[in-house]
């Protein structure tokens, strides 16, 4: 997730870039002294979320927000309490109080990457049978009509997934959860914390490992007995 600090105190500045380095999901892109700096970055490109500061000089985080699109996600970093209420009317993804212990940061930043999540899942089309055959997935600033049977399995990758599809991969900024809660369970199955699978794609099984293609994914505990009761319920003496 790409994110900008903008803040005038050195200090603050400073902090915050530490408490990014600390979590692999954030790509900081920028840090701003003043709503102007940041005002000509974002001309530039699109950044998921900013830590906005609100009183700065010529320009206050909330006057800056407001000249934001609607899409745009942000987390208040402010010393102040008063500006709260207003924060939220503004549907801020979290208003943090100075000093910012890590902790709390590392909760906006969840609350930020769910709503980047939500935002990504496309509502599906249904076929006439009501099981889907496409899904539409939002991944490098596009928006990709993916088919079921194409995707081989889904991996978790830091904060995100990766799609795998033959030689193909798609990275959409999706927790594996959530993409779990879009694949139909009748074709899709997940056999690791790490690891969904369309069961069909399966070519072998061993011990804790199955095989799609020359790809050796792991089967933990928690997920084998599910994997093979599945197996049994296709097995043909």
């Amino acid at each position: 997730m790409t994110c900008m600090i903008v803040d005038d105190e050195s200090l603050a500045r400073k902090l915050l870039t530490d408490y990014v380095s600390k979590i692999p999901s954030l790509d900081l892109v920028a840090t701003c002294a003043n709503a102007i700096e940041a005002a000509a970055v974002l001309q530039s490109r699109h950044l998921d979320l900013l830590f906005l500061d609100i009183q700065m000089p010529d320009i206050n985080g909330i006057s800056f927000m407001q000249t934001l699109g609607k899409d745009q996600l942000v987390v208040f970093t402010t010393a102040y309490t008063e500006y709260a209420v207003k924060s939220y009317e503004l549907n801020a993804v979290d208003y943090l109080v100075k000093p910012i212990a890590f902790e709390r940061f590392f909760q906006a930043v969840g609350k930020a990457t769910d709503q980047l999540s939500r935002r990504n899942l496309i509502q599906q089309p249904a076929t006439a049978d009501d099981e889907q055959d496409q899904i539409f997935i939002k991944a490098d600033s596009k928006i990709y009509n993916v088919t079921l049977g194409d995707i081989d399995y889904v991996e978790a990758y830091g904060e995100y997934v990766l799609i795998h599809r033959g030689a193909d991969r798609l990275m959409p900024l999706l927790q594996l959860g959530k993409l779990e809660e879009l694949l139909p369970a009748t074709r899709f199955i997940r056999v690791h914390r790490s690891y969904i699978v369309q069961f069909s794609k399966i070519e072998a099984i061993q011990g804790n490992s199955i095989w799609i293609g020359k790809k050796e994914i792991p089967v933990s505990r928690t997920y084998r007995d599910m994997l093979m009761e599945r197996v049994q319920l296709r097995h043909v003496n």
